[in-house]
């Protein structure tokens, strides 16, 4: 049932080309030759009954030209509680995640993506995990107020277990569907929304990540954001705590 249905999602995806759209395209020859993005950083501490610190670090990029467009992300969260039986600070969460994308544009409306995506969580039972996919995506519309990307393809991801399976083995390897959905909102002239999803379905498992956020902004360079980072695992490692982990931050953002 599954298989049928990942065939169906392919067929779909590659049927939107037909389906004409509106854009805001890009003028012919114009190019932009820097990276435009910004860096957000948000610091919690807590003292007294509870005492734990909270760092979370995070930065995207943008760079796009006439027929190419290059996106880039950066992630660290990293967080120490107190431990009350023993009074000594443990490390009580730590991953890093980066990611990279090309798109190539076909026309206004579509384009095909190549995306590569790594993660070290120790909270997740894996050493490692690694990703990489291609396929097709769609600008369903893009204006003032706001814009859609709709996209889906086959990849590839390889993973490191902590500890051994039963088998002895501690790489594990498959092969995934992704189905990715960008959105941004304009709310007002110095508010945005912007939710991004992306769901890579396995024969045994789905992986779904999302991050939703609202940036306001202090000045031409300073902006405040809340954000909520969903992440969930249908059939995490042995060793793992839990199917789904979240993150609810407040942080001050510096763009560029």
């Amino acid at each position: 049932m599954q298989k049928k249905w990942l065939a169906a999602a392919c067929a779909t995806a590659f049927s939107w080309a037909l389906v004409p759209v509106q854009v805001s395209a890009q003028e012919p020859g114009q190019t932009i030759d820097r990276w435009t993005g910004d860096v957000e950083l948000a610091y919690l501490v807590k003292r007294g009954n509870t005492r734990s610190d909270t760092i979370n670090a995070r930065s995207q990029a943008e760079r796009d030209f006439a027929d190419w467009r290059h996106q880039a992300r950066l992630d660290a969260a990293n967080a120490e509680q107190r431990n009350n039986s023993t009074g000594d600070m443990e490390r009580s969460a730590e991953r890093y995640f980066g990611a990279y994308k090309i798109d190539l544009k076909l026309d206004g409306a579509n384009y095909l993506f190549n995306l590569i995506e790594a993660e070290k969580d120790r909270f997740t039972g894996y050493d490692y995990e690694a990703s990489y996919a291609l396929g097709i995506g769609r600008r369903m519309f893009d204006n003032d107020l706001h814009r859609l990307d709709l996209e889906a393809g086959p990849g590839y991801r390889q993973r490191r277990l902590e500890v051994p399976d039963d088998d002895g083995r501690r790489k594990e390897e498959s092969a995934l569907l992704r189905v990715g959905l960008r959105y941004l909102l304009n709310l007002s002239e110095n508010a945005q929304f912007r939710q991004e999803t992306s769901t890579e379905i396995e024969d045994d498992a789905t992986l779904t990540r999302a991050a939703t956020s609202v940036t306001s902004k202090l000045n031409s360079r300073l902006s405040l954001r809340v954000s909520h980072i969903l992440r969930h695992n249908s059939d995490p490692a042995p060793t793992a705590r839990s199917k789904t982990d979240q993150e609810v931050t407040v942080g001050l953002v510096y763009g560029f």
